[in-house]
């Protein structure tokens, strides 16, 4: 640290040295939010923190045997995940493998299963999230005007070290009797590293779950280019981070057997959703009734390229390889910067890919839909926000979607659990609690800008009395209503898979509709709010991510 950077003026010394932990993240977010361009410096900064404590981490102990011969973790164990975390906040991805593979190699030597407990077991599992989160950060590394390019071999070294680490923790638990906790990290690294250097091919087979039903006959669907499709897909979303929660591989295959045992086969993912396309491919190609199971994944732009046919089409090789698929059934396409047309020449050669069976948009706007269908391409869905909070679609792209035939597939519908009983009549929720995750925190912004925490309340308790008329959840009633619109396909609902189970909760939002009586009720509280006004500052669907 530069003697410039260690100045603080002494007062403001003060305010961080005695500002409650949970205050100072808030006040950082806060100066961030106000002034992005402090992002590098804050990012370069955690950098140099990281570098100059880095010789305090190493040999650190992350198990210990207690008097009874059980295992448990030590505080080094959540210290070293949470430094992970940073260096791949900042930048420092690759860095932070040596750190994963310490702690994949002592939990090798946890030796007998009756001394795991379930708390252990769970912590351990968390490591596995770390690992899919560090994967996709290094993804994220390799985007190049081109479109991605290979890990260079100093790259692929500590991937491989990793690999080889993650092997021999499976070896070891296997010939102890003890079920591998790590197996998502596993074979995600190993589809990073591509068949040529990882020398490990994931067995499909080997994940099917031990009983298996055929998927119910859902009572509400709709028809897309002749597929009849569950009104409600199931989300993937929070897969692509811990924050959600992880679980063992063996726990989300369960939880996606009993999603299409009561009929929701349909899915949505993204190439950016941590190992969701990964799993998926792997539960599907393994199951009895892969045939039924409907893919909904994402090619998302987030970086300047130069398109080709080329690049184009080694993107769908990805998403192939990593859904264990010959074809797409639905491929979404996200595109970053509208002031570059070259979408629209990436959209021609999705839609002349004979693996691509279907094309949707995600997240664009109504102007630059149209742009799209006015250039030839066939586009059946685009994935929008649509809620009770967020009722942008209604306003402008609602009518070019019954034009055309386009539906929309909703996301953020339930405002990250907010439209739930259990805020009826509770304090606004603590952004910086544990328990806060990245949805909650977004949502409650957004409820914010939409009339705040009071009208919030009406709206909650005009839900309640509707659902306590059908016998149904507030959840239930706020996916109905967006339901209820025609061009509205199906709303996503997310899943935290393996790690709790809503699937008999959502079959509620499926088989009726709203009276006269219950919009009537809800309409009274949205007039008094500001969805107009949020248009006009979000701009329309989408253009709060550009």
């Amino acid at each position: 640290m530069s003697p410039k950077n260690g100045h603080v003026n002494m007062l403001t010394d003060a305010i961080i040295a005695n500002l409650p932990l949970d205050g100072v993240r808030s006040v950082m977010r806060g100066v961030l939010a106000a002034q992005p361009s402090l992002t590098p410096v804050f990012e370069e900064l955690t950098r140099n923190y990281l570098y100059e404590t880095a010789s305090r981490y190493n040999n650190q102990v992350v198990t210990a045997q207690k008097a009874d011969g059980t295992f448990t973790t030590t505080p080094a164990f959540a210290a070293l995940r949470q430094r992970i975390y940073c260096m791949v906040g900042c930048g420092l991805c690759y860095q932070s493998l040596p750190l994963l593979r310490d702690i994949v190699n002592q939990v090798a030597s946890l030796d007998s299963s009756d001394r795991l407990d379930a708390v252990l077991k769970s912590q351990i599992a968390a490591v596995d999230g770390d690992i899919i989160q560090t994967l996709t950060a290094i993804q994220k590394t390799l985007f190049v005007p081109a479109g991605s390019r290979d890990l260079s071999e100093s790259e692929a070294q500590p991937v491989q070290e990793l690999l080889q680490s993650l092997l021999s923790c499976r070896e070891s638990w296997e010939r102890n009797g003890q079920s591998f906790l790590l197996q998502r990290g596993l074979d995600s690294t190993a589809q990073l590293l591509g068949p040529s250097r990882a020398l490990y091919t994931p067995k499909p087979t080997s994940i099917r779950p031990p009983s298996e039903l055929p998927p119910s006959t859902i009572n509400e669907t709709f028809t897309l280019d002749g597929i009849n499709l569950p009104r409600i897909f199931t989300g993937l979303w929070q897969l692509s981070s811990p924050a959600w929660g992880s679980a063992p591989r063996e726990k989300m295959i369960e939880h996606f057997s009993n999603h299409v045992q009561r009929g929701f086969t349909a899915f949505d993912m993204a190439d950016h959703y941590g190992d969701a396309e990964i799993i998926f491919g792997g539960y599907r190609s393994s199951s009895a009734y892969s045939d039924s199971i409907f893919a909904a994944t994402k090619y998302c732009v987030f970086h300047p390229m130069t398109v080709s046919e080329e690049a184009i089409r080694a993107n769908v090789d990805q998403r192939c390889r990593r859904l264990s698929t010959d074809s797409i059934d639905l491929l979404q396409f996200h595109w970053q910067f509208y002031n570059d047309d070259q979408y629209i020449t990436a959209l021609k050669y999705l839609q002349q890919d004979e693996r691509v069976k279907h094309l949707g948009l995600c997240n664009f706007d109504t102007e630059h839909m149209q742009r799209v269908v006015d250039s030839g391409v066939e586009i059946v869905t685009n994935q929008v926000q649509f809620s009770l909070i967020d009722s942008r679609p209604t306003i402008k792209m609602a009518e070019v979607c019954k034009k055309h035939n386009i539906k929309l597939l909703t996301y953020g519908t339930l405002c990250g659990g907010l439209l739930a009983e259990k805020w009826i009549g509770q304090e606004p929720p603590d952004l910086y609690s544990d328990e806060a995750t990245p949805s909650l925190r977004k949502y409650y912004t957004m409820i914010r800008s939409w009339g705040g925490w009071a009208l919030f309340q009406e709206l909650l308790r005009a839900l309640h009395a509707i659902a306590q008329k059908h016998g149904v959840t507030v959840s239930n009633v706020a996916t109905r209503w967006v339901l209820d619109f025609p061009y509205v396909g199906a709303v996503i609902v997310g899943a935290r898979m393996g790690v709790s189970e809503q699937s008999a909760v959502n079959l509620g939002s499926l088989g009726w509709t709203l009276d006269g009586e219950d919009r009537a009720s809800i309409d009274h509280i949205l007039q008094r709010s500001l969805r107009g006004e949020m248009f006009e500052s979000m701009g329309d669907c989408g253009g709060e991510y550009r």
